[in-house]
């Protein structure tokens, strides 16, 4: 019998830490795109083109040389209200850096960022349906560093479900006009 190695792009089980604590799971959205997965992970694993796609997204700066797959880093700034900025500052999620830790083409990718105390995991899943439309599932999970790591996101839940869900959306309405087709 042959035992499957896990892709070499995959950080750590979904249900794990590497030292065998769960993630939280505080945002969790699916929808489906018609485009074929190829567009829309062309968007999705393009920190610039999932910054486009997304107008609350006001930029998307590199800091690194690699702008796709393992290794890619930018910063995402995004229009907050003042109390939100202030929050956000206050926490240090304010410009914080987001790598791309799992690229899996056509199929999956996954963003870590860190602040607040926790790993901020942003997970893309693709499925394709046939006919060219693709089945996108987004789960935004923590992994808790300390104690504020364990509170403040559960305490964000709902907001963070309902930005999650309307950023998918922004997603699907901008491949599905056609500026994520271009890409």
């Amino acid at each position: 019998m042959t035992e499957s190695k896990p892709s070499p792009s995959r950080q750590n089980s979904p249900t794990s830490d590497g030292r065998g604590v769960p993630p939280d799971l505080l945002a969790r959205t699916t929808d489906t795109i018609d485009a074929d997965a190829e567009a829309v992970f062309a968007t999705l694993a393009y920190g610039g083109r999932h910054g486009d796609a997304i107008p609350e997204v006001e930029s998307v700066e590199f800091v690194s040389d690699k702008t796709e797959g393992v290794g890619a880093r930018f910063r995402e700034t995004r229009k907050l209200t003042a109390a939100q900025a202030r929050f956000f500052k206050l926490l240090k999620l304010y410009r914080n850096v987001i790598e791309c830790t799992e690229f899996e083409p056509c199929r999956r990718v996954r963003y870590v960022s860190h602040g607040a105390g926790a790993h901020w995991h942003s997970i893309y899943t693709l499925a394709p349906l046939g006919d060219g439309r693709t089945r996108v599932e987004f789960r935004l999970e923590t992994r808790p560093r300390n104690l504020l790591g364990r509170w403040l996101p559960r305490m964000l839940r709902g907001p963070l479900q309902e930005a999650g869900g309307k950023d998918l959306k922004a997603i699907k309405h901008h491949i599905e006009d056609g500026a994520g087709r271009r890409a």
